[in-house]
């Protein structure tokens, strides 16, 4: 329930804060930079977050991290400069990694590791199926302008429904205090099988990490821009394109729930590692601005990688000792975050002169690299 909720609000940025940036003024490379930002937090914060989460435990970590990234992300709707922006991004990434660092041990501690691809799978798909808020939040200021009596496009009209989002994300943290009261046993037991694997060398830890900086790559040269793709390349509409982000979001968690179920119990590393060097040639179709190419594109990418994302996690974490898990995800956050920051600032220079092809062929490239180290970093 709480990734549910907690995709539910995060889908309402993914699809309208770009969006509320432009009706402010500012312009397509501001996007680019507060991605970037929020990913240098992750690179600054990732390491600490990792001892923090193995210090306190990863269910105290991620509601530290939730109510802290709700509160920051209320309060970046109401500055008013770049320069406020890029603080409060900064701070609201810091949050929002401590997070993303405390999920995969949650998972793994509270699961023993018959159930774990099963649960990891569930976990991926739960947090998409959430994100069909993209749906809800298409359409919401245009129902909430008349409220205020501004047009849809209006700032305030985005930021009305940012702030729903945001009040989503509040209401995820209660799943997870349910939780706290509930599972301290079963994850001592878990937690003590799990102890039995060998601690990793540092070097050994480098290399588990070193797929999340190339998908993080391959995701933030588009990702963060995906609403202007199919706005100024196709033409569509605001509301149609929550549409297509939420079916996309959808099918990368029916990609990990058939993961998780089906390839779960099979070569991890292998299935891992393949499902993203079958995402690339498929991602491509986007370079092809016509409708059907680009939902081929854009879908396929969709649910391939939502399987690879479940599978890798559960390889991971199977790799390593129990005491080194929020390490582990700490530096896995680390990498993505620097990926991701590194491309998303250069997209947002690219695309004003040489347009969308060009970044989607790297984000390609990126995903056959993700694939490739995955098989060759985890032979263990």
């Amino acid at each position: 329930m709480h990734s549910v909720l907690f995709g539910l609000g995060i889908s309402f940025f993914d699809v309208l804060f770009t969006f509320y940036l432009v009706s402010m003024g500012f312009g397509i490379e501001t996007a680019g930079i507060l991605s970037t930002t929020a990913r240098l937090a992750g690179l600054i914060i990732g390491l600490p977050a990792g001892v923090f989460v193995d210090r306190i435990g990863p269910r105290r970590a991620l509601v530290i991290g939730v109510v802290g990234y709700a509160a920051m992300m209320a309060w970046l709707l109401f500055v008013p400069t770049v320069l406020w922006l890029i603080i409060s991004q900064f701070v609201a990434g810091c949050f929002v990694s401590l997070a993303m660092t405390a999920m995969m041990p949650m998972l793994t501690t509270a699961t023993p590791p018959a159930q774990r691809p099963l649960v990891f799978g569930l976990n991926e798909a739960s947090i998409s199926f959430g994100l069909i808020g993209s749906v809800i939040a298409g359409w919401l200021p245009s129902v909430l302008a008349p409220w205020v009596q501004v047009n849809a496009q209006d700032a305030l009209a985005y930021r009305l429904a940012l702030l729903v989002g945001v009040a989503i994300i509040f209401i995820a943290v209660i799943p997870i205090l349910t939780v706290i009261q509930t599972s301290s046993a079963h994850d001592d037991a878990a937690e003590a099988h799990d102890n039995d694997v060998p601690i990793k060398a540092p070097r050994r830890i480098v290399g588990y990490a070193v797929a999340s900086l190339f998908v993080g790559m391959g995701g933030g040269t588009f990702l963060p821009f995906q609403s202007l793709y199919f706005r100024t390349q196709l033409g569509m509409a605001d509301h149609d394109v929550g549409i297509v982000i939420a079916v996309g979001e959808v099918l990368i968690g029916v990609g990990a729930l058939l993961a998780g179920r089906w390839l779960g119990q099979r070569n991890l590393r292998h299935w891992a590692g393949a499902l993203r060097l079958i995402t690339a040639p498929i991602f491509a179709c986007l370079m092809i601005p016509v409708l059907p190419f680009a939902l081929v594109g854009y879908f396929g990418r969709s649910f391939l990688m939502g399987g690879s994302f479940a599978l890798n996690d559960v390889l991971t974490m199977h790799l390593v000792n129990a005491r080194q898990r929020g390490r582990v995800s700490s530096l896995m956050t680390v990498f993505w975050s620097a990926g991701w920051g590194i491309s998303a600032t250069l997209s947002g220079y690219v695309q004003t002169g040489y347009g969308f092809a060009p970044l989607i062929a790297f984000s390609a490239v990126a995903y056959v690299l993700s694939g490739l180290a995955i098989w060759f970093f985890t032979k263990d």
